[in-house]
């Protein structure tokens, strides 16, 4: 009997104040469309940045008396470091030409300059640094070269991408909340008389907010799945068109990423609602 009065309020506020519950569905749909875009925007722009310090590699160059299973040995051993693959002079040279187009030659050499090397692959782009130092303290290891200022500069890129992503996160659901509640807060005022009454007789405190909360929770879910739909169905439409047309760079597929997304958007919605009804109950009722 409870559960179908407070479904009889919540549906009794609405048709109140339709024009006021469609303004808070609509603002939490559009809230709730720029939080999907921007989500992943963000996850892609990560994706690619994480792409990219996947090709940064530990470059060891090994003295000529160097002992090249001791090297490898211990280069393997260093935590973080997946595979080191080795280089010969004569391959490291030959690839030099190939990039320099023809503009040098081989017959022109008297003897290879280059030394022999090994390309030292890693789990995560945090252990460049780590696993450099480490290679250089290896006998027979003559230098070390892992693309320090690339390196850096894409982990700063990844920071400043999740810093931007947790301010802007941030505030959207502020926002959403702050507007959900000053709808709730109109339809507590309109019904003040009515709440008068009820905490006169003596209802409780529960009894009084939760068909309010109810009332968040179906605008905020409401919003929210009508956002997901169209992001889920625009993202699962527009990312194939991408990788087909720019296919040099990576892209998060519609489902390794829409079965994690959509659900917190819809969570997230339902979540913001009764936030925002908690809000403005507590705020403006005095029981």
């Amino acid at each position: 009997m409870t559960s179908a009065y407070f479904l009889r309020e919540v549906l009794t506020n609405i048709r109140r104040s339709p024009l006021m519950s469609i303004a808070s569905v609509t603002t939490v749909l559009v809230l709730t469309l720029i939080l999907g875009y921007f989500t992943t925007v963000m996850v892609n722009l990560e994706a690619l940045a994480n792409s990219l310090l996947d090709e940064v590699q530990v470059v060891a160059y090994l003295d000529d008396d160097a002992n090249q299973v001791s090297v490898a040995q211990q280069l393997e051993r260093i935590p973080g470091v997946q595979k080191a693959h080795f280089v010969s002079k004569e391959t490291a040279l030959n690839k030099l030409v190939e990039r320099m187009q023809g503009r040098i030659k081989v017959d022109d050499l008297t003897r290879n300059p280059l030394p022999d090397s090994y390309e030292v692959s890693v789990s995560s782009a945090d252990d460049l640094e780590m696993v450099a130092k480490r290679a250089e303290r290896i006998a027979g290891v003559a230098r070390v070269k892992y693309g320090e200022e690339i390196a850096q500069r894409m982990l700063r890129f990844n920071a400043l991408v999740r810093g931007v992503g947790v301010v802007v996160l941030g505030l959207l659901f502020l926002s959403t909340v702050l507007i959900v509640s000053n709808t709730i807060r109109l339809t507590v005022f309109a019904r003040r008389k009515e709440i008068e009454i009820m905490q006169m007789v003596g209802a409780a405190e529960w009894f009084i907010r939760w068909p309010f909360i109810l009332e968040g929770v179906l605008q905020g879910l409401l919003g929210s799945v009508l956002a997901a739909v169209v992001v889920g169905g625009s993202y699962a439409m527009v990312i194939p068109k991408l990788t087909e047309t720019i296919s040099f760079l990576p892209m998060v597929e519609a489902q390794n990423m829409l079965p994690t997304l959509l659900p917190i958007l819809i969570l997230n919605g339902a979540f913001v609602g009764a936030l925002g009804s908690l809000v403005s109950v507590n705020k403006f009722l005095k029981v």
